[in-house]
């Protein structure tokens, strides 16, 4: 136990690390970065990308599939959550001195939902569309800022980040096969 001790202290250390790097004058900004509703028209971008290449019965179908795996994202990781049952950074009392708050979150931290289904999605679209657009692995900039605004915040340790990019990858993995064959 003292390996996952000494890890979850340095992964606590970090988050504080990085938490103090921020500034009331960038708050509104990572505020506006974590709402998921401010991404839907990089979705909508997505869409018209593969309808360009695929036509739109087949991007409807990617689409449908991409949108499965993001709603299986999110049943793995309320999973997961429930039975790991870490608390998040803003209700440590170990910590939460030291943590501006600036979002309300009283569910568990691990793994973070946002990075899940962010990278799930990511993943996916940039495989699907590597082929076709050159500068497809730009996307990956979309679940970077949204994972980090999640530190930024406070309301997610930098392991739960982590945790939840892996998974995300893991369930675009198993996702791509079918769609990869049907393409």
């Amino acid at each position: 136990m003292d390996l996952l001790d000494t890890l979850i202290y340095y992964d606590k250390q970090l988050l504080l690390f990085l938490h103090a790097k921020g500034s009331a004058t960038y708050d509104c900004f990572w505020l506006t970065v974590t709402n998921p509703l401010h991404w839907i028209p990089l979705l909508f971008i997505l869409f018209y990308a593969g309808y360009k290449v695929f036509g739109l019965k087949k991007t409807l179908l990617i689409s449908f599939l991409t949108l499965l795996s993001g709603i299986t994202s999110l049943f793995i990781v309320n999973g997961i959550k429930n039975y790991i049952q870490r608390i998040r950074p803003l209700n440590d009392s170990s910590i939460n001195s030291n943590i501006r708050t600036l979002i309300d979150a009283s569910d568990y931290s691990f793994v973070s939902g946002h990075a899940t289904v962010s990278f799930t999605i990511t993943f996916l679209s940039f495989w699907i569309l590597k082929k076709h657009y050159k500068w497809s692995f730009l996307i990956f900039g979309f679940p970077i800022l949204f994972t980090y605004s999640r530190l930024y915040l406070a309301v997610h340790f930098p392991l739960d980040v982590l945790c939840g990019m892996l998974l995300g990858f893991v369930i675009a993995k198993l996702f791509f096969k079918p769609i990869h064959f049907l393409f």
